[in-house]
């Protein structure tokens, strides 16, 4: 670390106009309750952490929601810290543009040179990425926005399933998924810099659950239509129109007028999938949708999307989603009384 004080210093970085409130307050409000409780538990205790949030510049400015955010100080001000974390920000057609902050974009870089953790919560790594200083290396970031890191940064390896990741040679990066994950990434950064009791204190106390390792089951299977391959694009169309899907690779290249080898090339190179991958994907997202809208039974589930063995579609579930059906549908499933509200 840059600091041989036990103090560490916290670098919450905020892109006004950009960034999402409640990420940044919770990571704020949740260090500074740490040293509210270390405190308590011993009067003469020093803070453990020292947090402030930072920005292009400082000053008062509404968060991409028009609520104030209060920036205390600018990048450039910062010469130093122990843990820089780049919160959450919503972006303009799930497309980031590179080259927008370069001030903060070489700050960073300066704080991990002098020895600083970067982290990023949910669509922070992509600020991250943008210094290049996670290329060859393990990453992840909110789901939805997989296809633009990869696009932007194809030499990081994304590792979209994951819920937290920690990469570097002195694990100095830590990474966390969609939205709320930022309560795991604060999780881990007490129990590292603090102390694992101090951890779990304030996890029960703020009932923050730290048992998700895994994004899978919250991934919407969202393939691309918009390649340009009317051909293709006519065939995804027929299969969202067949819940049950019974429709096989060689039909599939019949009526594209191809060869089922030219059909794979064709159809992966549009989607991004195999036409069997893509075929899984579906039966999975109507599995899904089945599991959180109804009280069916999971075999009768299994049947409606092309299985006739409940136990190979339970195997395919729990390859996709890293849960079984059951455990689906008790983590997701809107009881029957709020369906009724909403009708």
């Amino acid at each position: 670390m840059s600091s041989a004080s036990p103090v560490k210093r916290v670098s919450l970085l905020a892109l006004p106009e950009e960034s999402a409130g409640t990420p940044i307050s919770g990571l704020f409000e949740t260090l500074v309750l740490v040293n509210a409780a270390a405190q308590r538990a011993d009067a003469r205790s020093a803070p453990l952490f020292e947090v402030e949030i930072v920005g292009p510049k400082r000053g008062v400015f509404p968060n991409i929601f028009g609520l104030p955010l209060k920036v205390h100080r600018a990048v450039e001000e910062v010469q130093d810290t122990d843990v820089v974390i780049a919160a959450s920000m919503l972006i303009d057609e799930h497309e980031w543009v590179p080259g927008r902050y370069p001030e903060t974009v070489n700050w960073l870089r300066r704080m991990h040179a002098q020895g600083a953790d970067l982290c990023s919560a949910c669509t922070g790594a992509l600020l991250l990425a943008e210094t290049g200083l996670l290329d060859g290396k393990d990453s992840t970031t909110h789901w939805a926005f997989a296809p633009t890191f990869r696009r932007n940064f194809p030499n990081v390896r994304l590792r979209i399933d994951e819920l937290l990741v920690v990469a570097g040679a002195r694990e100095e990066f830590v990474m966390s998924g969609a939205a709320s994950s930022w309560q795991d990434l604060v999780l881990y950064l007490i129990a590292r810099h603090a102390s694992p009791r101090a951890a779990q204190t304030v996890g029960k106390f703020l009932l923050y659950r730290w048992d998700d390792q895994s994004q899978s089951p919250f991934i919407v299977f969202s393939p691309p239509t918009d390649h340009g391959d009317g051909a293709i694009r006519e065939i995804q169309k027929r299969l969202y129109e067949d819940p049950r899907r019974h429709v096989s690779v060689k039909k599939m290249a019949q009526r594209c007028d191809l060869s089922r080898a030219c059909f794979n090339r064709r159809f992966k190179r549009a989607t991004g999938y195999s036409p069997l991958q893509y075929l899984l994907n579906l039966r999975v997202e109507e599995a899904k949708r089945m599991l959180e809208s109804t009280d069916d039974p999971v075999d009768e589930i299994s049947w409606k999307v092309g299985y006739e063995e409940s136990a190979a579609f339970r195997r395919l579930f729990k390859r996709y989603t890293q849960l079984s059906p059951g455990e689906y549908r008790r983590k997701f499933h809107f009881p029957t009384g709020i369906h009724e509200h909403f009708r």
